[in-house]
């Protein structure tokens, strides 16, 4: 059978209840027509295993019973199944392009012909194919008489190509190879290799990833490991342009797969390779020089999104933010260095969230101007599911009735997706996001019903399989799943807000001790109220520009500055206060001496900072204003008035002074008004106290 057929048969197999024509449309984008020629081949290939075939019921689908010992059976002979049938194109394609760039023997158009068993004519029209694929990524296939078949591109090119056509069946697979084109995969990049990376990246990354993340991380290092094992060189001109900031866990994990596979790559290479994964952001801790720029950008997209589909996104939008900013830190280098990830759910996220995902789509064409590079749908697809999933969080009831852990390998972001709408429908309380590499500990975790995405070998409490994104059919099977339960039901309990409290006890310690609470201190307290059950609410916890702003951080003067010497005024009233080190001016004029001007974040207003690694060693905000304007460049968007300098310590306890600065750039009036601005009374009145124009 066809691999498309088999996964039909798997599908309503895993079903404990008829699975719809219309549901498998959809997953498997294909006709009605096809699904019924799909059902009647499985029937053909069960009845010559003299095992029942599958029924359809008229109104609600495809089922098919078998008994313990009869799904023995199948498997049995699905596993034997003859896997080197005939490949259709797109998988030839796929095979003839990796035994171009992986493979150890020469490629001759001759022999594949006869490997394949295709005509001459078939394998023309294969090669006019794979030519255009290539000439996206400006590489050629060139013919030499005694080498055979050849690449023709730059390294960086090749690579990339290689990594945009195996991504999206890894996504699909990971490293478990079932289907033809994972099995072609499987032949150019042995399994062993994969689990030997796994293991360095366990013992070097140490971190609790996003299994999407993971998966395409160790994708390109094993496209990085064989091409450099074939001897091919990257140049100068293939390293990313932006350097990536050093991190001792990818040093050493890099350091440890040259050793374990014996490679000794230049210094060329390994600039590169560790620029290429830190686009993936497995450690989230580490700060890209424009964090801000990516916050106040995360910020604009929450504004944009709320706007066009009106839901009120701002009654959640810490915790989306928090979320949103992560992925934009690694997605816009991605996007830079041409290694998007692969969304296995895209489709399935356009259909069941198609107004949020439209909304997204058209902030993207902004950002797209600004990289001058595409963002793929699948991207797109990973920031819809940051809103879905408070949408989800918006809708639901405070109400629980069951407890339960979700398993999932698509990522956490699509895990939480998954853990919200059971909340949402079902009132569930999901104790617990997981993948599949930590199902050991589900018997120490304190829950009554496992939902995964994946088959799981797991007895040991009641498990349902589903879709990640709950459609009709599938809260069917959830209903049907927790009647079947009903023991595991738990008594509700009503979870009030306790910010007030939470506030009070902080206000109190500050008081008692006459210390700043700090950031350990305080996700402490924050960590005894969650462990409790005892909501607060973030949003009402931070501060306000308005608390943070003192008039002695308020300076204005007319005298002429260089950028350089602004940045240090601006910056003095931190530094005197010990907010900042004396380094962190010197990190920020750094920073603009590298990147240019990148501080400017409107019309005569700029956002003066550095990472909070830099020097930063508490919350802080002071502002300058300059009556002749402060000069970063020679055009007129580079000539500056107005100077925040900011001083963060972590990435969420500004965020309403960042809310406050986007508005601020929007109401370009008020700009023009601090330029005029005489003295502090007059600069805080308009920062503070005309809210109807922001």
């Amino acid at each position: 059978m066809k691999e498309r057929s088999v996964s039909i048969l798997n599908r309503i197999l895993v079903s404990t209840l008829p699975v719809r024509t219309d549901s498998l449309q959809k997953e498997f984008k294909v006709s009605s027509r096809t699904i019924r020629n799909d059902i009647l081949t499985i029937n053909d290939f069960l009845t010559s295993i003299h095992l029942p075939i599958i029924q359809s019921i008229r109104s609600q689908g495809f089922v098919l019973n078998l008994s313990d010992e009869q799904g023995k059976v199948l498997q049995s002979e699905l596993s034997n199944e003859d896997k080197t049938d005939y490949l259709d194109r797109k998988e030839r394609t796929l095979d003839f392009i990796l035994h171009l760039a992986l493979g150890a023997d020469k490629v001759f158009v001759y022999r594949q012909e006869k490997y394949y068993g295709v005509s001459k004519s078939t394998i023309d029209e294969d090669m006019r194919q794979i030519r255009q694929e290539l000439s996206f990524y400006h590489i050629n296939l060139i013919s030499h008489p005694k080498r055979g078949l050849l690449l023709e591109g730059s390294e960086a090119a090749i690579r990339i190509m290689l990594y945009s056509l195996l991504s999206p069946e890894i996504a699909k697979t990971g490293t478990v190879f079932r289907s033809h084109k994972s099995r072609i995969i499987s032949r150019y990049i042995p399994s062993e290799i994969i689990l030997k990376i796994n293991k360095i990246f366990d013992h070097t990354i140490l971190t609790a990833e996003d299994d999407i993340h993971r998966t395409h991380f160790i994708l390109f290092t094993c496209i990085w490991l064989l091409r450099v094992k074939q001897g091919t060189k990257i140049s100068q001109e293939d390293l990313p342009k932006e350097a990536a900031v050093k991190t001792a866990a990818l040093d050493n994990y890099l350091k440890a797969i040259c050793q374990a596979f014996a490679i000794a790559p230049s210094v060329l290479e390994m600039r590169y390779i560790h620029s290429i994964l830190q686009s993936f952001n497995i450690k989230k801790k580490d700060s890209p020089i424009n964090w801000i720029q990516l916050q106040i950008l995360t910020i604009q997209l929450i504004n944009f999104v709320e706007q066009e589909t009106k839901i009120p996104f701002n009654l959640k939008d810490n915790i989306l933010q928090q979320g949103l900013y992560h992925h934009m830190v690694s997605m816009v280098t991605r996007v830079k260095n041409n290694v998007q990830l692969t969304n296995p759910l895209t489709e399935r996220i356009k259909q069941s969230y198609g107004s949020i995902y439209q909304a997204v789509a058209k902030f993207s064409r902004q950002l797209e101007k600004v990289l001058e590079r595409k963002i793929i749908d699948d991207e797109i697809a990973f920031l819809t599911i940051y809103f879905s999933t408070t949408l989800s969080e918006l809708n639901q009831d405070s109400k629980y009735w069951y407890r339960a852990v979700v398993v999932c390998n698509h990522g956490t972001a699509t895990g939480k997706l998954l853990s919200e709408n059971l909340k949402e429908f079902f009132n569930i309380e999901v104790f617990a996001i997981l993948n599949s590499r930590e199902i050991d500990i589900i018997d120490k975790l304190d829950v009554d019903l496992v939902f995964s995405t994946i088959d799981i070998d797991y007895q040991g409490k009641p498990v349902l399989v589903l879709d990640s994104i709950i459609q009709e059919d599938t809260k069917l099977r959830i209903n049907h799943f927790l009647q079947a339960n009903q023991k595991a039901r738990r008594m509700s309990q009503k979870k009030d807000d306790y910010t007030k409290v939470f506030l009070e006890i902080l206000q109190l310690m500050e008081k008692s001790s006459k210390v700043d609470i700090d950031k350990e201190l305080y996700a402490a307290i924050e960590s005894i109220f969650a462990r409790n059950g005892l909501r607060i609410n973030k949003r009402e916890v931070q501060p306000m520009i308005e608390d943070i702003l003192k008039d002695e951080h308020i300076l204005i003067t007319d005298k002429t500055y260089s950028w350089r010497d602004a940045i240090k005024f601006v910056s003095a009233p931190l530094y005197k206060e010990g907010i900042v080190t004396k380094h962190y001016s010197e990190a920020m004029i750094e920073s603009v001496e590298k990147y240019g001007p990148y501080i400017i974040i409107g019309p005569h207003l700029a956002l003066a900072h550095a990472r909070p690694e830099d020097g930063a060693k508490q919350l802080g905000l002071s502002l300058a204003v300059f009556k002749k304007p402060v000069s970063f460049g020679e055009e007129n968007n580079e000539q500056v008035q107005v100077i925040f300098c900011l001083s963060a310590v972590d990435s969420f306890s500004h965020l309403n002074i960042m809310k406050s600065l986007v508005n601020l750039i929007r109401a370009t009036n008020k700009i023009e008004q601090l330029c005029q601005a005489k003295d502090v009374q007059s600069v805080k009145t308009i920062l503070f106290h005309s809210k109807e124009e922001s």
